[in-house]
This record gives structure tokens, C-alpha cells and sequence, in this order.
């Protein structure tokens, strides 16, 4: 993941869209969510989801055009919540990656601390024939509190290891606006093992 600069599920914005968090203890319905990432260094990202109560269904696309690497990917998952306060969901997908097949596992918590938003996205790939590598990622780890009604602030850091390479991150600001039913997002990260930079642009809609 380091070195091929993957992209990784961003379905850990869900749990930041009001309409979706707030409606887990109500009757169940049909929902579908759409997430967008544009990355001056890693991979741009779509991916989408469809789904009824709390489980649902995915598909993404990911591509790096910097490095030339692509992913397709499907899978399936669901959502949990104790009360307004913590919330997370757990998702199983099937990848067919620019080098190899690959079976995905992702845990993606979100927890309300006080005035403190705390939201994480983490991905296993696990390899399922030669070529592939084993891989994790927390992408991002962010912490951010509200400075206006519709406006949080923060810090966004990025973990990524892979077997036989070294551990890499990035650590910066994170901005997201709430939006009716959205969220729109950025934020920019100093590379720690390279002498880099990125910035990323985010959307997610839900409906």
C-alpha cells in the first residue's frame, strides 16, 4: 500500500452524514450513499452503496494516474449504533487490484467524545493468490471539532504498511462542511517517510 499508493474505502464518511447516523434506530429503509475522492498523490476514488436498514451493498473504482495503478472492487456489510454516541460499521469485499486479487476486510468506528467527532476508516488486504502483498491501512484517522454550526475543524492522519515495505503516513488539517444530507471535506497531509505533500478533496452524499 505504500508503494503502489492504493486508495481505500471511504465509507467511514457514512457515519458522518447525519441522515444516515441518526436514522439507524428508526424504522428500516432503503438508502443509498455516493462518495467521491480527488488526491493530488494517491488514488481518486468513487464508490457507491445501496442498502436497507443497515445492511448494504457496495461497488468502488480506484484509480492512481500517477502510478498507474487500478482497483475494482464489490462487497457487502453493515452498520451498527449504541445510542448518539458511537457508531461503526463492518464491511467484506472482493478486489481485483492492478497486481492481484484481493480479499478485503474494513472496520470503520465513529465516536462523539464531547465536542470531539473521532472517525476511522481501516482496511486489511489480504491476498488471494502469489502476486498480491498483505497489506493494512487506517486511512484516515481524524479528530475534529465543530467551530460553526455547519463547520468542523481538525487533524486527519493516514497509516499504511505492507509486508516487506516500509510503514508510511501523513498527518495534517482536515475540514468538512455539513451539508443537507452531505459532506464536503478536505484536508492536507506532510508525507513522514518522503520529502511530499498531498492535498484531498472529498464529497459524500446520501439519499
Amino acid at each position: 500500500m505504500v508503494s503502489r499508493s492504493r486508495g481505500i474505502l471511504a465509507l467511514a464518511l457514512l457515519l458522518g452524514v447525519p441522515s444516515l447516523a441518526a436514522g439507524q434506530g428508526a424504522a428500516p429503509a432503503a438508502f443509498g450513499l455516493f462518495n467521491v475522492r480527488y488526491d493530488t498523490r494517491t488514488s481518486d476514488f468513487i464508490y457507491a452503496a445501496y442498502g436497507y436498514g443497515t445492511t448494504f451493498a457496495m461497488v468502488g473504482v480506484l484509480q492512481n494516474p500517477r502510478s498507474g495503478y487500478t482497483e475494482l472492487l464489490g462487497g457487502v456489510g453493515r452498520m451498527y449504533a449504541a445510542g448518539d454516541r458511537y457508531s461503526h460499521a463492518i464491511a467484506v469485499a472482493a478486489a481485483r487490484a492492478s497486481d492481484a486479487w484481493y480479499a478485503q476486510l474494513y472496520y470503520l468506528p465513529s465516536i462523539h467524545a464531547g465536542r470531539t467527532w473521532i472517525r476511522a476508516t481501516s482496511e486489511w488486504y489480504i491476498p488471494v493468490d502469489r502476486a498480491g502483498t498483505l497489506q493494512f491501512a487506517f486511512s484516515p484517522l481524524s479528530a475534529t471539532v465543530p467551530v460553526a454550526r455547519f463547520v468542523e475543524v481538525g487533524l486527519a492522519m493516514d497509516l499504511a504498511a505492507q509486508r516487506g515495505d516500509k510503514t508510511g503516513g501523513g498527518i495534517g488539517p482536515e475540514l468538512r462542511i455539513k451539508l443537507p444530507r452531505a459532506v464536503l471535506g478536505a484536508d492536507a497531509q506532510r508525507m513522514a517517510t518522503a520529502n511530499a505533500s498531498r492535498a484531498r478533496l472529498f464529497f459524500t452524499t446520501s439519499f
